[in-house]
């Protein structure tokens, strides 16, 4: 995971000052807009990475100290371990203050406020995601350890007792038709977000172009969803 997080976070760093000069000197250019957004996108992806590694840690540990007989002082390591450290806060503030800046960027269209709110916010979140990232790279490089330790204890236990039988786990809720039924939904989301947040209801200030690739992917979708029809969620057809 440490590999994964310095990579994006390589990208994220530069990225994140060049929208701040993009945003000084190009201020309402397509150019910041469009490097402002895909900062936006990975930024925020990164802290979410770390909030969802150290989410899926304490499950697994959770798992390994059920079923597996591994030692509840790994759990209660973890849980002591992230409780002392800032990474958690500091990746919330720092996508919040993303999403902020992002919002703002709209403030004198949408809600008559200067530009410089928008540029004191931006600055404020770069340095704000420049030091989160630091925190949030030490917390996985100290937390390394501990999975280490882990995974060298669970081998050992594999050796002693022997590799557990597998769990097939529990069907997924959601049938695949039923899955493409919601995404033929969710797709809809951008361009509703465009019109009735970025033109406030001025649907007619969108490119048609993205009303009809909207549209052409929601039907894809339903399509998907009419193909698969009498698909269970295990892949078997009902009445099969």
């Amino acid at each position: 995971m440490i590999h994964y997080f310095s990579a994006m976070a390589l990208l994220v760093a530069p990225a994140l000052v060049l929208t701040a000069i993009s945003g000084i000197w190009l201020s309402g250019t397509a150019t910041h807009l469009s490097l402002g957004l895909f900062t936006a996108v990975f930024a925020v992806a990164t802290h979410t990475l770390m909030i969802v590694f150290m989410i899926v840690t304490g499950r697994v540990l959770k798992v390994a100290v059920q079923s597996r007989s591994l030692a509840a002082d790994y759990l209660e390591e973890l849980n002591l371990f992230f409780a002392r450290k800032s990474s958690y806060p500091a990746a919330v503030l720092a996508a919040t203050s993303i999403v902020a800046t992002g919002v703002l960027g709209y403030g004198q269209r949408g809600f008559g406020l200067s530009p410089m709110v928008h540029m004191l916010v931006g600055l404020a979140a770069v340095v704000l995601n420049l030091w989160a990232l630091t925190v949030e790279y030490r917390t996985l490089a100290e937390n390394q350890t501990l999975l280490d330790r882990t995974a060298t204890e669970l081998d050992r236990l594999d050796r002693e007792v022997g590799e557990p039988e597998e769990d097939p786990g529990e069907p997924m809720r959601f049938s695949p038709p039923v899955r493409w039924l919601l995404a033929s939904l969710v797709v809809w989301g951008p361009w509703l977000y465009w019109g009735l947040v970025v033109w406030r209801g001025s649907f007619d200030r969108l490119d048609p172009l993205f009303l009809w690739g909207t549209t052409f992917t929601s039907l894809f979708c339903v399509a998907c969803a009419w193909i698969l029809r009498g698909v269970r969620a295990d892949g078997d057809r009902a009445g099969g």
